[in-house]
């Protein structure tokens, strides 16, 4: 009888000291590591009750009511000296509860009474910086957390948990560099999915001499170096980047002198023959200083568009002097425009992607100073060349420079590929608009005659041969409009620095 009670006993000892194991297996938590704690104090089965406790507290360090329990396990066992360096955590993280702060202060000062000298912390967890810190990033305290995940970085440097907190307290403070650095490094530490994609994410959204850091730093953690944060001096603070693009592309210009061939139209004697139009492709070059912040870039657009000759005559059968030396020679002039553009833009992009390869879509809009060369000439039948028209009588008194300033409008959608950490090459597209008016020159301004389509000074006429008088351009004038928007494409070559 006596063996079968002893074996009862061994037995119930067995299952007992099983039990936390089992549940272990299961993937119990820190909850049901509480709850069955709670049953084996209430039967005042102390010693068991603390393993339990003890198992939650592994579970989550921060848990403040498990290690007041473990404060109450030893308590009742009689050991008030290790109660009391458990109630002292629990105090610690459980800053609001001033009745249990009270029973410390009294436990010590009863221990102090009795020659006993009382521990600073448990034994099992001295010093948990970890626990503080997640003590403190419960509370949403997440700047003050992040020192005491640091140092708990320090004291456990294999322990990814420490990384894993120090990134979430940088990503509640909005410092991506720092969260993407410490995210990498508790992946690198212990990998995960869920850690990996949280890194990737927001190491997406730097920039990219800001992803090259968070690499950079990882790999000499990693090799047994220290990590250096952004924000604790050892990278940039904030997530700013500077930097230049030199664009090389084209456009194609799409309007044609509409507003000419259409006034011309207007008298069944006149008519417009386009020897030569504005070049459909233009090259365009532009360098674009700029200064991004994570995702979004602000940009000064500069451009040189050379536009290039646009020439063209006017024929008016109806319009010749009455004189003896005009009589029956048609009106006949040739035009000649040399254009040169220079745009000055203010704009920004929104960028996306990784940091190998990252698209934007920009716009900007800005001013663009004009000048233009503008040559009119008289034609008429040579006799001495078979008829054909030759000059006549040189350049009418509306040649000259003319500028003007127009407004113009850009938007650009591209992707860059990155050839390193600062240099970047990829193509772009996009749409330009851009109209000027208002040619002046010594104040008078460019105009269209809208009943022949014939270009010129209001009121100013042809230089005639000598003895003659001046022929007026028309009765009715608009100021000169010519459009210079179109589709443009090329590449982006970026250096960041």
């Amino acid at each position: 009888m006596r063996g079968l009670k002893k074996f009862v006993g061994l037995f119930m000892v067995g299952v007992s000291l099983a039990v936390p194991y089992s549940l272990r297996a299961q993937g119990a938590s820190a909850q049901q590591y509480m709850a069955a704690g709670d049953q084996y104090y209430a039967a005042k089965n102390y010693a068991q009750a603390a393993r339990y406790y003890y198992a939650a507290v592994k579970l989550t360090p921060s848990n403040g009511p498990a290690y007041q329990k473990l404060g109450n396990c030893y308590y009742a066992l009689g050991r008030k000296s290790d109660a009391l360096a458990y109630y002292q955590r629990a105090s610690a993280l459980q800053p609001a509860n001033t009745q249990l702060a009270q029973f410390v202060q009294n436990l010590r000062a009863q221990l102090s009474a009795g020659g006993v000298v009382a521990p600073a912390t448990a034994p099992a967890a001295a010093p948990n910086r970890l626990s503080q810190g997640l003590a403190l990033f419960q509370q949403k305290q997440y700047a003050a957390s992040v020192p005491y995940f640091q140092q708990a970085i320090q004291q456990n440097p294999n322990d990814y948990r420490g990384y894993y907190y120090a990134g979430y307290a940088y990503y509640m403070t909005r410092d991506g560099k720092d969260a993407a650095l410490y995210f990498t490094v508790a992946n690198a530490k212990q990998p995960n999915a869920s850690i990996k994609a949280y890194a990737d994410h927001i190491k997406a959204s730097l920039a990219p001499a800001d992803q090259q850091w968070v690499d950079d730093q990882a790999a000499k953690y990693t090799s047994g170096a220290a990590v250096a944060s952004a924000g604790g001096g050892g990278g940039k603070k904030s997530n700013v980047n500077f930097g230049f693009h030199l664009l090389g592309g084209a456009e194609y210009i799409l309007a044609d002198p509409t507003q000419i061939t259409k006034y011309a139209q207007n008298d069944p004697n006149a008519s417009v023959s386009l020897t030569g139009v504005t070049p459909n492709i233009v090259g365009l070059p532009e360098l674009e200083p700029f200064v991004s912040f994570g995702n979004i870039e602000v940009n000064l657009a500069l451009g040189y568009f050379p536009v290039g000759n646009l020439s063209y005559t006017t024929y008016d059968g109806a319009r010749n002097n009455t004189g003896p030396i005009y009589t029956g020679v048609p009106d006949v002039w040739q035009y000649q425009f040399t254009t040169t553009i220079v745009t000055a833009n203010l704009g920004g992009k929104i960028l996306f992607g990784d940091k190998d390869v990252k698209g934007y879509f920009g716009i900007n809009a800005g001013i663009s100073p004009i000048s233009m060369d503008f040559t009119k000439t008289s034609l008429g039948p040579d006799p001495n060349n078979g008829g054909n028209y030759t000059y006549k009588n040189g350049l009418d008194a509306s040649s000259g420079t003319y500028t003007a300033m127009a407004i113009n409008a850009q938007a650009l959608l591209g992707v860059d590929f990155y050839l390193g950490k600062d240099i970047a090459l990829g193509p772009y597209a996009g749409f330009r608009y851009l109209s000027a008016t208002d040619f002046k020159n010594n104040g008078q301004t460019l105009a269209v005659d809208t009943t022949t389509g014939a270009v010129g000074l209001p009121g100013v006429g042809i230089t005639a041969l000598p003895g003659s008088s001046n022929l007026p351009l028309g009765d009715g004038f608009e100021k000169l409009t010519l459009d210079f928007s179109g589709i443009e494409g090329g590449l982006n070559l970026t250096f960041s620095f």
